[in-house]
């Protein structure tokens, strides 16, 4: 897998792996790792949504635009990927039954295109799941690429969220 991976991509991960080693706080690494993906991946937006058993929810610190967020586990993109555990992209977000545009029109935001993946802990169990929102390389959607990329930085970067839990 690391040969269709590029060096610079591979070489920013390395780098977000020092970063994440070296902070403490759940909140900056979720930052950290949001910030690294768009980088990565050329998206506008990336949430990191932790899974709370407890409470049967997800939360999130670092979706842009809001300080904090939690929603209910069963519901739009987010709660069909950890259902089901497969990640959904979908590359015209307005067609899909599974959209839920109730966020979009609170802050103003318009969602085109979106790659939605499970986090796994170690035993395989669902910690989490990872939302990226629109391309910004002109490109009309995310790729088999782009998955393959997030899902090799997951595998390397799920240990520092299941950690978090």
């Amino acid at each position: 897998m690391a040969k269709e991976i590029s060096e610079n991509k591979l070489n920013q991960l390395l780098e977000l792996n020092k970063k994440l080693v070296s902070q403490e706080e759940n909140p900056k690494r979720l930052k950290l790792l949001s910030d690294a993906i768009k980088s990565m991946l050329n998206v506008d937006r990336c949430t990191v949504f932790m899974h709370d058993d407890t409470n049967g929810s997800f939360w999130s610190v670092c979706l842009d635009g809001l300080s904090f967020l939690e929603v209910p586990d069963d519901t739009g993109i987010v709660g069909e990927v950890f259902k089901t555990k497969n990640t959904i992209m979908i590359n015209n977000a307005k067609n899909s039954k599974l959209f839920n545009d109730v966020i979009d029109t609170s802050i103003g935001y318009d969602t085109r295109n979106i790659l939605t993946m499970p986090i796994f802990g170690y035993d395989k169990k669902t910690i989490g799941v990872i939302q990226l929102l629109n391309k910004t390389d002109g490109s009309e959607g995310f790729s088999e690429e782009d998955e393959k990329v997030l899902n090799y930085v997951m595998s390397h970067i799920s240990a520092y969220l299941e950690a978090m839990l």
